[in-house]
C-alpha cells in the first residue's frame, strides 16, 4: 500500500518542481529533476502494469481509477489544447498525446474483445 501512495507523490512533487516554483533553478538541477522523473514514471508504470485485484471487487476499483486517471488526462489535454489553439500557439505535443492515448484505448478494447 505504501508504495501506491509514495511512487505518485514522488512523481508529483518532481513535476511540480520542474515547473520552478521558486524561479530559478540552473539547467544541471532541471536535467537531474527530469532524470528523476522519468525514472519514477517508469516504477510508476511498472507498478501500474503488475497491479492485479485480489477479488472482483477490487478489479472494479482498480478499472474505475484506470477509467478516471484516462479521463483527467484526456480533459487536461483538450483543455490545453483549446487554450493553446485560442493563443495560436498550438503544441504538436499536445495532439499526439492525446492521439496516442484515444488510440491505445482504442485498440486495447478492439484487441482484448476479440482475444477473449
Amino acid at each position: 500500500m505504501k508504495k501506491d501512495i509514495f511512487v505518485p507523490i514522488f512523481l508529483v512533487v518532481l513535476l511540480v518542481l520542474l515547473l520552478e516554483p521558486f524561479g530559478f533553478m540552473p539547467s544541471a538541477a532541471v536535467m537531474t529533476i527530469l532524470a528523476f522523473i522519468v525514472a519514477a514514471f517508469v516504477l510508476f508504470a511498472i507498478l501500474l502494469w503488475r497491479e492485479h485485484g485480489l477479488d472482483e471487487r477490487e478489479e472494479a476499483h482498480i478499472n474505475r481509477a484506470d477509467r478516471i486517471g484516462f479521463i483527467s488526462g484526456a480533459l487536461v489535454l483538450l483543455a490545453a489544447i483549446v487554450a493553446e489553439s485560442l493563443g495560436r500557439m498550438l503544441s504538436p505535443w499536445l495532439v499526439v498525446a492525446l492521439i496516442a492515448m484515444v488510440a491505445a484505448k482504442a485498440f486495447t478494447l478492439i484487441y482484448e474483445r476479440r482475444a477473449h
